[in-house]
């Protein structure tokens, strides 16, 4: 991975170290992830077959074009060149009111307890027009008021990361497992991932992604049905009904171990160049 381990964009880097740095002074840490996620718990009845995570999948080395110059982790490097997004194809016409008509089911969703403690359902954001859905675990203390996910600290280091990607936040599709916020950002309990799996079904079928970047360990674990740990998906390309899966660590894991920065660099890379492909 030669070029790419040590670079790092310096606008990124600067919105990680305020980020890390308002955390540091006691902000509030809600919509992170917790400081130590468990394994997560495998559903009981996945509605659909799902691909496994294969291990012995290598990784995928980087292209040549666009790749970034190495430089010192202080000093300047050059900007990788992003050619214009790839437009979502293949969708069936009336797929933004079907994805509409999912999100209002989702919002009087009472199958599981989560329904008596959360704010508001936090469905998913973005007009999708570029091909590329992030997914997360669930929705922090700040999705659950706003109803928007990734908007608390992690959520704003994700915008930045997106756009060191050559995309807008709004160009992508965001969303999480769970709808609904587990209290204390606890994990997922076995019924609450089997009651939310369909609403996540139903958005993939829809939105007929080129390429699913799965943020952080619970959501890799879930949709690659695999115990593996993070640190050996990230990296590699599996696949999630014939669609290409990268696994990465969750930003708010950034604002935890700012070390982990170059591993999630690589990892958008490889998701702006499987989308491009």
């Amino acid at each position: 991975m030669r070029g790419i381990r040590h670079w790092w964009d310096p606008e990124l880097g600067a919105g990680l170290r305020d980020l890390v740095r308002q955390v540091g002074a006691g902000g509030s840490s809600a919509g992170t992830e917790p400081p130590a996620r468990r394994p997560a718990p495998a559903p009981r009845k996945p509605p659909v077959p799902r691909a496994s995570a294969d291990p012995s999948v290598p990784p995928v080395p980087p292209s040549p074009t666009g790749s970034s110059k190495a430089g010192s982790p202080g000093g300047s490097a050059t900007r990788p060149q992003w050619a214009m997004p790839p437009l979502a194809i293949g969708r069936d016409p009336d797929w933004n009111e079907r994805l509409e008509a999912v999100a209002r089911n989702a919002s009087s969703c009472v199958a599981c307890a989560l329904c008596k403690t959360r704010d508001k359902v936090v469905f998913g954001v973005g007009s999708a027009h570029v091909p590329l859905v992030f997914v997360g675990e669930a929705p922090g203390a700040d999705e659950d008021r706003q109803g928007i996910p990734f908007v608390g600290k992690a959520g704003q280091l994700l915008t930045r990361i997106i756009a060191a990607i050559g995309l807008d936040r709004d160009e992508v599709y965001i969303c999480n497992v769970l709808k609904c916020r587990p209290p204390g950002n606890r994990n997922p309990a076995p019924d609450e991932i089997a009651k939310c799996t369909p609403f996540l079904e139903e958005q993939m079928d829809i939105l007929r992604p080129k390429v699913i970047c799965t943020l952080g360990l619970f959501a890799s674990q879930f949709l690659l049905e695999t115990q593996s740990p993070i640190g050996k998906l990230r990296g590699r390309v599996f696949e999630y009904h014939g669609v290409p899966v990268i696994p990465t660590y969750h930003p708010a894991a950034l604002l935890r171990n700012p070390g982990l920065k170059a591993a999630v660099w690589e990892d958008v890379q490889l998701v702006r160049r499987t989308l491009d492909a």
